[in-house]
């Protein structure tokens, strides 16, 4: 007879690498129209005027949110919370962090090689502004995935 041992964890490590750098006091901003919960793992840019955070979904903005600035690592909110007001004391990862891509969440259809700054000649990628903070984004492979 035959014995395999498998451990099902399905809480897979966000951050791979890295030390991690943190806001622990980060205030993100009102969403009066929002209809989503903000995940954990979301892209986050700030607003210029506030020095609020709110989830990148725009890379035409000229508010400052077209700038990804850093990563959400706290439990997810509620959309009826950010409707409500700012929401205080959150977690994001404001640089020198490997995260998992496959967890990474970029709202309103954009990915890491969404282009920011195309009228100017500073354009560059999510990822290319990611990195010039120090976050790296890469894919992982799932080993409990395979079977003898």
């Amino acid at each position: 007879m035959n014995v395999q041992a498998s451990i099902q964890n399905k809480i897979l490590a966000f951050v791979l690498a890295g030390l991690n750098i943190t806001r622990n006091d980060a205030v993100i901003a009102q969403d009066a129209g929002r209809s989503t919960d903000l995940l954990f793992g979301t892209v986050m840019a700030k607003v210029a005027a506030t020095q609020k955070w709110t989830p990148f979904i725009d890379e035409t903005a000229t508010d400052g949110t077209s700038n990804p600035q850093g990563i959400y690592l706290g439990a997810d909110i509620a959309s009826a919370d950010l409707v409500a007001g700012d929401v205080v004391d959150s977690v994001i990862c404001v640089g020198d962090a490997i995260v998992d891509l496959n967890q990474l969440v970029i709202e309103n259809s954009k990915t890491l090689d969404t282009i920011i700054g195309v009228t100017s000649v500073n354009a560059r990628t999510v990822r290319d502004q990611l990195a010039f903070r120090s976050i790296f984004a890469e894919d992982t492979i799932n080993i409990s995935s395979f079977e003898n």
